[in-house]
């Protein structure tokens, strides 16, 4: 690509595609030794050579105590000037992340923080249930992006499994909704006050049950 618009993007440090898209599939994934974390970045060791990764707060909290063994899904992002290697917890946050980075105005570090701006699950959610106020409270997601968000993605995402100790939840799912948002017109965020009401509900569903020592008698 020429003229104007290959200026405009080598300005915003986009390299212009040549055969492939802008993610290679060269790394998929990485397995070896977490050498250091912090919440935006991890270095993996693999057979003495030191990848450095941009994470999401979700992979962050998912990432062992360093010098434990770590494997990690990667997406490895190609500009003019450098190449950029991202990782994820798993191949679905992944595939968000492939997706988000299809959307016009979201790069891939928007997308990260996209990704750690809310639980995968939620995202999903404010996606299918067009939830655009949730996705503003995104720092840097502005109206219309979270709109963009909405309009382009909400034909491809998917909504993961309930994690573990959730599946109850589904059957709770309406009674849970209101109850989210009467924390929310108190001042809760939107994410926060969802989780609260789903600890609860865990919390009151998986009671262990009681059993009484030397129940022997009638």
């Amino acid at each position: 690509m020429r003229g104007p618009r290959a200026a405009q993007a080598r300005d915003r440090g986009l390299a212009q595609p040549r055969g492939p898209a802008l993610g290679i599939s060269v790394i998929t994934h990485l397995r070896g030794t977490l050498l250091s974390k912090s919440p935006t970045h991890a270095v993996v060791d693999v057979g003495g050579v030191g990848y450095g990764l941009a994470i999401s707060l979700i992979t962050f909290d998912q990432l062992p105590p360093a010098s434990e063994a770590v494997h990690l899904s990667t997406y490895l992002y190609v500009r003019e000037d450098r190449m950029e290697l991202f990782g994820f917890a798993d191949e679905e946050e992944r595939e968000v992340f492939e997706l988000l980075i299809g959307v016009s105005g979201i790069g891939p570090y928007s997308a990260l923080t996209v990704l750690s701006g809310m639980t995968l699950r939620d995202l999903q959610e404010a996606i299918l249930q067009e939830r655009v106020n949730e996705l503003t409270a995104i720092k840097g997601i502005g109206r219309k992006t979270a709109e963009r968000l909405v309009l382009d993605l909400k034909d491809k995402v998917r909504l993961s499994a309930p994690a573990t100790g959730e599946a109850a939840l589904e059957t709770h799912a309406g009674a849970s909704e209101e109850a989210a948002k009467a924390l929310m017109t108190l001042g809760y965020a939107a994410p926060a006050a969802r989780q609260a009401v789903r600890k609860s509900v865990e919390k009151h569903t998986h009671r262990p049950e009681r059993t009484t020592a030397n129940q022997t008698g009638p």
